[in-house]
């Protein structure tokens, strides 16, 4: 029984929490899976894209996946009860990327740990950015972040609520 309750906290304690969030983007290196929490999950959906696969956990509760299968982004609803979603942005990483870009990479992402709705990931013999800005200003100081890394930093960040690219 202990053994039971300790896999238990591990595989939970793996699980990112998405808490109050509303927006979330990831990277999703080659062949792996990322999980998620959100209570009172109901269903996941996709809205786009490809390369990533989601699935509920069946053994956890409120609890979901997604799975890289190759490079690309992808949208995906976590639905809360009730009608609510959570909006989570995957972008899977080139399976063939340089230690170079990955090195990029990981310092683009540092910049962007309080952008907890954007990431960074290589594709395409580049790094991009992926995501959602939350206001102009936040969209603006996005740019400038993708711009301080040069011309290997590709800037896909969206404005919510705004229809413009």
């Amino acid at each position: 029984m202990r053994i039971v309750t300790i896999v238990a906290w591990l595989t939970l304690s793996a699980a990112e929490s998405l808490g109050a969030l509303e927006y979330r983007a990831v990277t999703i290196e080659p062949s792996r899976r990322l999980t998620f929490r959100v209570s009172e999950l109901e269903r996941v959906t996709a809205a786009s894209g490809r390369c990533v696969e989601e699935g509920m956990d069946l053994e956890e509760p409120e609890t979901f996946w997604l799975e890289a299968s190759c490079s690309g982004v992808r949208t995906t609803f976590a639905w809360k009860k009730g009608g609510t979603r959570v909006h989570v942005m995957a972008c899977a990483e080139d399976s063939k990327r340089t230690p170079e870009l990955v090195k990029l990479r990981q310092k683009v992402q540092a910049d962007l740990k309080p952008y907890k709705a954007v990431t960074a990931c290589v594709r395409g013999g580049q790094v991009q950015l992926w995501g959602w800005a939350l206001s102009p200003a936040e969209r603006d100081k996005l740019a400038a972040i993708a711009k301080k890394h040069g011309e290997a930093v590709a800037n896909h960040v969206e404005l919510i609520g705004n229809d413009e690219q």
